[in-house]
């Protein structure tokens, strides 16, 4: 057996280089645009991670906190996790914009968390998540990076910024605080700690709907009008969803909104970013004479008021 192997390894190794050279080439050969499309393609199924981590983490915060209501919607969310990392596993190599080592790690790292999250603390679920997402986050904005290098890249740096960095910064603001502020809900009480967390995250989710505004109605011109429309309404349930938190959880001495009211509420507000997310996403995947370009009072409408 071993001298079966002594034979044939040097055949294997000269097989893969061969194929490691075909795959070279093949990357070498594509377009900006091409590039670009893939980069685009794969960042679209991470987000669809991204959106199910959150949600994950906004369940296991009402359950641990008291609340068994969200027990086998939790389940269930965990199945499709698996599957969505399986899919991403499975999935044809690219390792010049995705590493496979990475994408096992995320694996790894949320089997873990899957198999312990039901005998952590609401604190403990809430960091560990939290951690996992953000590894995620590096991720996409790696990808969307190293797909949009060449000058050629029919995606401008300042797209390639508010699209794959400044709206996942603040779908996490907000998954944030649906996690912190559904677990307040279930048990009726906010710490002063919970408090000041919130505050921060009404800050930074502002703060980020601002500059997600801005930057679509100054770069926007490439964006399709689906992308535009998507981008008024999420600054609208975003702005709802804040006013939601500052009233009803900061504000009150013993928080009464229902839990899964506020995790709607706020489902609803990070939803919409995504929307945003996948419209900008798929109208920069299509070539220019494909598009359908947002029209001057769209853009305007995206400027916030002086």
């Amino acid at each position: 057996m071993n001298a079966l192997h002594e034979l044939l390894a040097p055949s294997l190794a000269l097989a893969l280089s061969v194929l490691g050279l075909a795959a070279l080439r093949a990357r070498k050969a594509e377009s900006p645009r091409q590039r670009s499309q893939r980069g685009i393609e794969i960042n679209l199924a991470l987000r669809g991670l991204l959106h199910d981590l959150q949600l994950h983490r906004g369940m296991a915060s009402i359950l641990l906190n008291g609340n068994p209501a969200f027990s086998t919607r939790l389940q269930a969310k965990q199945a499709e996790i698996h599957h969505a990392l399986r899919a991403l596993v499975d999935a044809p190599p690219t390792p010049d914009l995705l590493a496979p080592p990475r994408i096992e790690q995320l694996r790894t790292t949320w089997e873990t968390l899957r198999s312990q999250v039901l005998s952590l603390s609401p604190l403990q679920s809430f960091a560990r998540h939290s951690i996992l997402i953000q590894d995620l986050l590096r991720l996409i904005s790696d990808v969307a990076e190293r797909s949009q290098l060449d000058a050629g890249s029919p995606v401008s740096p300042s797209l390639t910024d508010m699209i794959w960095r400044r709206l996942p910064e603040v779908a996490e603001g907000i998954g944030k605080a649906r996690a912190i502020g559904s677990g307040i809900a279930a048990v009726g009480q906010a710490s002063g700690v919970d408090r000041i967390r919130l505050r921060f995250l009404v800050t930074h989710i502002r703060d980020g709907l601002k500059v997600v505004q801005t930057a679509i109605g100054r770069d926007g011109g490439p964006l399709s009008r689906e992308a535009m429309q998507a981008a008024a309404k999420a600054q609208g349930t975003g702005g709802r969803l804040l006013s939601l938190i500052e009233s009803e959880l900061i504000a009150v001495e013993c928080p009464n909104i229902d839990a899964e009211a506020y995790f709607a509420a706020a489902t609803d507000a990070l939803e919409d970013i995504y929307r945003v997310y996948d419209a900008a996403s798929t109208s920069l995947a299509q070539p220019s004479g494909h598009r359908t370009p947002a029209d001057a009072s769209l853009k305007a409408a995206a400027v916030p008021a002086a």
